[in-house]
């Protein structure tokens, strides 16, 4: 069986969607002839964890390079105690705001100090310090092992930094995958010019370097081919984000005994939960009784940050924070919930991103709200069969979608299990069959031109 290498910063017992991707790929790539290895970074104390997965692969398989954590220096600086407001601030500052000001504030959920501090100081992210000893780490593995093949996932893109330096090295087949972009990610903060301008350097070294260039959008595959023009176009391949059916089981389980919403994951920039509240604020207000027979639920990092919405609404008896939950109770949530909540904001190149949670809402089999732009997400839904599509940005058709899919339960209309009509195409051992294909794509080029040059 030929060997693969996977550089991953996010492996369990880290959790969060950045480990999602490679689990699927490297539980399934046995199946077509592939062992896989990996090198992850040292769990850090700022992630959330989740063990669950721990035991796809034996521990004598998988790496965990130290990592010399940035971020304890800005943690310490944040923990600085800083003098408060004045009472009237503080009274002005925790006083409900009325919508106008609501949509102006949270419209696009701002970033943090921390955040804007990490991008002035760390190039390409604030990982960057587990580059020394996880190409050390890297190397170990092909003293001890005959690897045929490399594959680094970003973010963060240091994971690709670590692959290209093991590159230069041991010349072995690399294919770098992106499942967001990196320069061109209107997402990211770049502080200055010179920060742009590196990134964009150390990127195109990626690319040059790697034998393939992997997307997990049609248009991220785009975005690098119009950039990188001067490289053959078959350099660049796509395979979508997905989910593994084994975590779908039937029979399907009971759905909660309250009317339930589920919004599983984070919130990024644009993708702020505004209109949605406001849009079931005013739904609630017109619908009365409906407040004693609903739940939202939030699974997720960010009640600091929009739980100041929800109690400017008041919405506290009706919306709940779960916080950051282990992968297969999120699945859980997702499936005993009568709708599922998609948010993608408006903010240019949104346009371009499949969330990869859209798809284990799809194998969840359940309605789901999906409040995104044009695009192809949007694209992705309709062909679907099972969304709403809603206005991002319009809370009066969010509340009149809402009415609509409530009285459709009270009246047992609602589907309550319903398979989308393209959830074939997003099963991860297809998609793994076609990263198996890329692999030997890969070390064929590799064979090729070591020929050539001997």
């Amino acid at each position: 069986m030929k060997k693969v290498l996977f550089i991953s910063y996010y492996y369990p017992p880290m959790g969060g969607v950045g480990a999602q991707r490679a689990l699927r790929f490297i539980k399934y790539l046995p199946e077509f002839g592939w062992e896989p290895y990996v090198l992850s970074a040292q769990p850090s104390p700022y992630l959330p964890y989740d063990e669950s997965p721990l035991g796809i692969l034996p521990e004598e398989r998988v790496r965990r390079a130290e990592v010399l954590e940035p971020l304890n220096i800005i943690n310490r600086i944040s923990a600085i105690k800083l003098p408060s407001f004045s009472k009237k601030k503080r009274e002005e500052t925790d006083s409900p705001k009325n919508p106008k000001e609501l949509k102006e504030g949270f419209r696009e959920i701002p970033l943090s100090w921390k955040g804007k501090t990490r991008a002035w100081l760390f190039v390409p992210d604030d990982r960057v310090g587990w580059i020394p000893e996880g190409t050390r780490e890297g190397l170990g593995f092909f003293a001890r092992e005959k690897i045929d093949c490399m594959i680094s996932t970003s973010a963060p893109y240091s994971a690709h930094l670590i692959a290209l330096r093991i590159k230069k090295r041991t010349k072995v087949p690399w294919i770098a995958d992106f499942r967001d972009l990196w320069s061109t990610n209107t997402f990211l903060y770049f502080p200055t010019r010179f920060h742009k301008g590196l990134n964009n350097y150390l990127e195109s070294l990626v690319v040059k370097n790697a034998d393939f260039v992997l997307t997990c959008t049609p248009l991220f595959k785009e975005d690098f081919l119009l950039r990188y023009h001067d490289f053959p176009a078959d350099k660049f391949a796509m395979i979508t984000n997905g989910f593994d059916p084994e975590d779908f089981p039937l029979p399907h389980p009971e759905p909660y005994p309250k009317f339930t919403i589920s919004y599983v994951g984070d919130f990024y920039g644009p993708q702020s939960p505004i209109y949605f509240l406001l849009g079931l604020r005013a739904f609630l207000n017109k619908r009365k009784g409906a407040e004693e027979k609903i739940q939202v639920l939030f699974v997720g990092p960010f009640e600091k940050r929009v739980s100041p919405i929800v109690d400017s609404l008041d919405l506290g008896k009706i919306v709940k924070f779960l916080g950051f939950l282990p992968h297969q109770q999120s699945i859980a949530i997702m499936r005993r919930s009568h709708l599922l909540l998609l948010i993608l904001g408006s903010k240019a190149g949104g346009e371009k991103i499949y969330p990869a949670k859209v798809f284990e809402y799809l194998a969840a089999q359940k309605p789901i709200l999906a409040l995104v732009p044009e695009g192809i997400t949007k694209e992705l839904l309709k062909e679907s069969g099972v969304a709403f599509l809603v206005n991002p940005e319009n809370e009066d058709a969010i509340s009149l979608a809402l009415d609509k899919i409530y009285l459709a339960h009270q009246t047992d209309q609602l589907p309550k299990n319903i398979e989308p009509l393209n959830l074939k195409d997003f099963n991860a051992r297809e998609l793994t069959k076609s990263l198996a294909v890329l692999m030997e794509s890969a070390q064929s080029n590799s064979s090729l031109q070591k020929r050539s040059k001997g």
